[in-house]
């Protein structure tokens, strides 16, 4: 089984790589990389899934331009988006939230429009 990763992406363009487990308790990892206690989810496509707090907008959380920016590629905006945003995969045949690849969360930080910093291929002594 390859490594797998989600996207948080904060209103501000700063944004975090996670590890993430298709499977255990990947309800809790998005609350606490949110920091809310009520999670919508917004599927882009197939393949892509942005969730959030169900609430920013209530509670006066930024607009998340990064993330409204990407919802704008698959749709018609009709709504903001508050707060942090974790971008992770589409579900599986079972129901599970899957992972992206690295290359995948680098792709969507360019459609973001953020410049996110490559790793340089490992160097040999």
């Amino acid at each position: 089984m390859s490594a797998a990763f989600a996207l948080v992406l904060r209103p501000d363009s700063s944004f975090d790589v996670i590890e993430w487990r298709s499977t255990g308790d990947t309800l809790n990892t998005l609350y606490r990389e949110i920091d809310c206690t009520s999670i919508a989810v917004v599927d882009l496509s197939s393949e892509v899934s942005m969730w959030l707090d169900d609430e920013g907008m209530f509670k006066n959380s930024p607009v998340n331009i990064p993330a409204l920016t990407l919802y704008a590629i698959s749709a018609p905006v009709h709504q903001s988006y508050h707060g942090t945003a974790v971008f992770t995969g589409g579900p599986d045949a079972r129901g599970d939230t899957t992972g992206l690849t690295l290359d995948q969360c680098r792709a969507l930080l360019k459609l973001a429009g953020i410049n996110a910093p490559t790793v340089p291929a490992p160097r040999a002594n």
